[in-house]
């Protein structure tokens, strides 16, 4: 302080005056950090797919991108099994969660049902949520709900194997019907094959001892095998690919990346991308965008393919399926 300024009444007054405008102006920038860093929030996961862990992972990646940190401003609620997923979501609902994140279209539509008439926005991974009947218009659906739609890469899948094995005439499909997805691939299946010359060998399935009894009496004619989205088939790829590779067959896919799981040619989503793009949306909504402002998305689709596969069934992969491939597994 100079020197000559003395303690008179006069600049004391003006010295206290100053430091009340000076906390003034300050209170509400202290006030606002205050507030952000009261504010936490819940959010429900709902996944009974233990082969769709990598989109839950994905999912909290972005959002811990997005600045959210779990145990500090974020607390998960999980449930990863069909046998409890209706009770969770109850109790997720109960609790008044901030947002709830859905994979696969029973869960999409459990929570649906169990959220309906409260304002806890949905987000969703599922393969077709207009056919599903969770939504009118993937654009302008009006709801709380918003997502990622998987549906849109059989159709291509099916064209990559025909550009690997031009000859081929006839296709095992086994099929577990263990979600309207699987329904919904087998429709692309059929629509792609009609009015060609290639015959599908259709066996529906619900446990692993049928697929196994399954695979054991595929006709000789059969050579190549395609597995639709389904639950129970992407949880058992290993007994699906052994089979095929003794029986030198090529097995192609579109419900997500597998090739890294031995099979073939996969021309389908990448699971962690999709739970990354599911992040982004939920971050959108906490941060105070309306789900029903925000169209649904189609999920990136990715061509891989195995090379060590293609050597152990003896078939040699075209220099335009290496050109246009994503990723390779050598």
């Amino acid at each position: 302080m100079p020197s000559d300024f003395k303690n008179t009444p006069r600049n004391f007054f003006l010295l206290s005056l100053l430091t009340v405008v000076l906390l003034t102006a300050a209170l509400p920038v202290l006030s606002g950090c205050r507030k952000s860093e009261e504010k936490k929030y819940t959010v429900g996961i709902v996944n009974p797919n233990p082969g769709d862990k990598p989109i839950t992972q994905g999912f909290m990646d972005a959002m811990s991108k997005h600045g959210y940190a779990e145990g500090k401003n974020l607390t998960y609620l999980m449930s990863e099994s069909k046998d409890t997923m209706d009770a969770d979501i109850i109790n997720m609902a109960a609790r008044n969660v901030d947002l709830i994140f859905t994979i696969t279209t029973p869960a999409a539509k459990a929570a649906q049902k169990f959220t309906e008439g409260s304002k806890i926005p949905i987000v969703f991974v599922m393969y077709d949520p207009v056919e599903s009947g969770v939504i009118k218009s993937l654009i302008s659906h009006g709801t709380n709900m918003t997502g990622i739609q998987i549906r849109g890469s059989t159709q291509k899948a099916l064209e990559w194997l025909l550009v690997i094995k031009p000859d081929i005439k006839h296709i095992y499909i086994p099929v577990a019907f263990d979600t309207k997805a699987a329904e919904q691939s087998l429709e692309d299946i059929k629509h792609f094959i009609s009015g060609s010359n290639i015959k599908l060998a259709i066996s529906e399935i619900t446990t692993v001892e049928e697929l196994k009894a399954s695979l054991s009496s595929i006709p000789q004619s059969v050579d190549a095998i395609f597995i639709p989205h389904s639950i129970l088939l992407m949880s058992n790829l290993n007994t699906i690919v052994d089979f095929a590779n003794k029986r030198k067959l090529p097995v192609a896919s579109s419900g997500h990346a597998q090739y890294k799981e031995g099979v073939l040619i996969s021309f389908g989503q990448n699971l962690l991308r999709t739970g990354e793009q599911a992040g982004r949306l939920a971050h959108n909504i906490l941060t105070g965008t309306p789900p029903s402002e925000l169209p649904v998305e189609i999920a990136d689709f990715f061509l891989g393919v195995n090379l060590k596969t293609a050597r152990a069934i003896g078939l040699d992969m075209p220099n335009e399926i290496l050109q246009a491939a994503d990723y390779i597994e050598r």
